[in-house]
């Protein structure tokens, strides 16, 4: 899941990022406005937690955009402001839901995910596939009785291609959901393709049936039945 943080507290910004990357997600940072809406306009995201009170802008001119352009997007934000006419127009403009700072870390990831499951109907704990099975919570692959030894970009790839299931994904679109502003780590999509080859073999080694199909010279689909 790929997150985008608007937020100019510098701390706060460096805390959340850290505190929802152990968490599994993918986050990408804006903090003012400017970034954001650059960023805004040039990637998707699954959720946006965005700060009111931005430096040379207002946050809910980045709620409205986002909510007109990527209805699909899941929007939280966070502000000092807390009198009951703010959430109001903060939820009215499309956010959905609205955060008081100071807030817990904990708290805010709860509510991302609920979000999350809302807006793109996930499962709470678990997606089944005949003898495979994918633990989110516990970010855990079953096959079968045992439990895969897979390692984290291993993991961040089925699961990206299971909630796409019998659709065609691109290279492209792996190499900038799991990597993001990051994309020079994976060098090249030959790095995809070892990480699709050894994940490949770990299934195929469990008696989990050969769910990944390689599209040649495009990307790969999760076969699910």
């Amino acid at each position: 899941m790929k997150l985008l943080i608007v937020e100019d507290e510098q701390d706060l910004l460096s805390m959340i990022n850290h505190y929802l990357k152990k968490e599994g997600f993918l986050c990408e940072l804006a903090k003012n406005y400017r970034e954001g809406y650059i960023k805004l306009n040039n990637y998707q995201y699954d959720c946006a937690v965005i700060d009111l009170n931005l430096p040379g802008g207002d946050g809910l001119t980045l709620v409205k955009l986002l909510r007109e352009e990527s209805p699909e997007t899941g929007i939280i934000i966070v502000s000092a402001k807390d009198t009951t006419e703010d959430r109001i127009r903060g939820l009215e403009e499309g956010a959905d839901d609205y955060l008081v700072k100071p807030f817990n870390l904990s708290e805010l990831n709860a509510r991302i995910k609920a979000v999350l499951r809302r807006k793109m109907n996930l499962p709470t704990k678990e997606m089944n596939f005949g003898n495979l099975s994918i633990r989110l919570d516990a970010r855990e692959v079953i096959a079968g009785e045992n439990t895969l030894k897979l390692t984290k970009k291993e993991y961040d790839i089925l699961l990206y291609l299971a909630r796409n299931k019998n659709r065609v994904v691109t290279k492209d679109s792996i190499a900038e959901h799991l990597w993001g502003d990051y994309m020079d780590e994976a060098v090249s999509f030959d790095f995809i393709y070892a990480h699709v080859k050894n994940l490949r073999k770990k299934l195929n080694e469990n008696d989990c049936g050969d769910y990944l199909k390689t599209i040649y010279g495009i990307g790969y689909k999760f076969m699910a039945h």
